[in-house]
């Protein structure tokens, strides 16, 4: 298992080879050509088919020092280009420090805000997709996914509901097993 600083790393090596020669002599990203994209089918908007998810890598406690690699991370992905970050509640404090984040660099305008439901009931999926909008600290997601496909018909029931009152601007399902593509194409 790698730790957060070679985690670090190989993100920041990833991002420096996006942008070309990324760096010039000003300090300041040089520009580069357009991100590869892909057009959300129900909306017809256009998001890079790269993306940046916080898993281990966003899960630090409070203070700088843990946290300031992780901001210049975000704001240099934001500068690049890249638009989709995709947490989970089962990411430790990964919602949090990207929450944190997005507000103190005015990041939200720039980004495209994902995140899961992972647990078993009504109830318990609202309060832990509420539980997420705050810890974002945004009023709307642009996506919420059904994790794993954990309670997939209620959490969907749930979803429609919040994307019809505009707590959500899309819906979807993960899942990260091959013998589970039969249900996922069920779901979806």
């Amino acid at each position: 298992m790698m730790n957060r600083r070679e985690a670090l790393q190989i993100l920041g090596t990833g991002i420096v080879a996006m942008s070309s020669e990324a760096v010039g002599q000003s300090g300041r990203p040089a520009p580069v050509d357009e991100p590869i994209t892909r057009r959300i089918p129900s909306s017809g908007e256009l998001l890079p088919v790269i993306g940046l998810g916080t898993w281990q890598t966003f899960d630090v406690a409070e203070g700088a020092a843990g946290r300031q690699p992780l901001v210049e991370v975000l704001k240099a992905f934001a500068l690049l280009g890249g638009t989709v970050v995709d947490s989970s509640p089962m990411y430790g404090r990964s919602e949090n420090v990207v929450g944190d984040i997005m507000q103190n660099e005015s990041l939200r305008s720039k980004l495209f805000v994902a995140t899961k439901v992972w647990t078993t009931g009504k109830q318990a999926g609202i309060t832990q997709m509420n539980d997420s909008l705050r810890k974002l600290r945004v009023s709307r997601v642009d996506l919420m996914q059904v994790h794993n496909l954990q309670d997939v018909d209620t959490h969907l029931g749930t979803l429609n509901d919040w994307k019809r009152d505009g707590k959500v601007r899309h819906i979807g399902v993960t899942h990260y097993t091959a013998s589970s593509h039969d249900e996922v194409a069920r779901v979806v």
